[in-house]
């Protein structure tokens, strides 16, 4: 989806991989990197830019496989290498100490960009951040894949639905996220760049390098997450040296989907108090 009054752009990355960008927020603010989470695209932000670049210079990006960037042929995608051409963008378009801001995957992401380069930002702010993909997590990433293989986005959507959000939220938005998440995949995304995203994160482990990262972290979990559980992501937040966990009620997984205008809150006040 082409969103109004945004001309697509693209940057191409030194191995030669084009990713899908778009910058926005007043020229001078601080930066804020946002990570998409698996199987999405920029679109999952819509609710929280106007919030976030209110008062910050906000990076959004497609990794590979992800809406309008190139998928590879050759897969899987795994974790450290969709991280590392993350900084590959950042450094292409000159962004420098941005803070990072992720969901799910995409907190994965964030934290191998920040124990890989300790001291390059400010900070995280991370949801559903966990430090590994255990067996229990492998399996339904691994049915969802099935489900794709079987019966389609439509299937896969299904399966992940209850994974993803809070009760309330899914029983009142349902028809609408599933005919957006099928739009969303027929117009960008291709098979095998949903499969690659998949398959790349399932031995993900990154608990050999947690005490690496030196940044503040605030760490976010969806009291209603089935998916990323509480006690999984407070697991993470324990092994983070700078770090501070807040567990949010009556959302899921998708935090800053469900209630877009409180994510942005905290992630303005959390940047802001770390600047300052």
């Amino acid at each position: 989806m082409t969103l109004a009054g945004h001309r697509p752009t693209w940057a191409v990355l030194p191995g030669g991989v084009k990713l899908h960008y778009r910058i926005q927020g007043p020229p001078g603010a601080p930066w804020l990197v946002l990570l998409n989470g698996l199987l999405s695209d920029t679109t999952m932000w819509a609710g929280v830019l106007p919030g976030l670049t209110a008062g910050h210079r906000v990076l959004t990006f497609d990794s590979r496989g992800q809406g309008r960037s190139d998928a590879p042929a050759e897969g899987p995608y795994p974790v450290p290498l969709m991280a590392q051409e993350a900084w590959e963008l950042m450094e292409v378009l000159n962004i420098r100490r941005p803070w990072l801001v992720g969901l799910s995957n995409g907190s994965s992401m964030g934290l191998e960009l920040l124990a890989e380069h300790p001291g390059a930002f400010p900070g995280a702010v991370l949801t559903s951040a966990v430090c590994r993909i255990d067996f229990a997590m492998a399996l339904r990433l691994r049915h969802w894949l099935h489900c794709l293989e079987l019966g389609g986005p439509g299937l896969q959507f299904d399966a992940a639905a209850p994974y993803l959000w809070g009760d309330a939220f899914l029983v009142k938005r349902y028809p609408f996220l599933k005919q957006y998440f099928l739009k969303q995949k027929m117009m960008n995304e291709p098979f095998h760049g949903s499969r690659h995203q998949i398959e790349g994160v399932l031995q993900w482990d990154i608990r050999s390098k947690l005490g690496r990262i030196q940044d503040p972290v605030l760490f976010l979990a969806g009291a209603e997450d089935l998916l990323t559980p509480v006690w999984k992501c407070l697991e993470t937040a324990q092994q983070v040296l700078h770090s501070r966990f807040e567990i949010i009620p009556g959302v899921g997984h998708a935090f800053p989907v469900e209630n877009p205008r409180a994510f942005s809150e905290r992630v303005g006040l959390f940047t802001t108090i770390r600047t300052a």
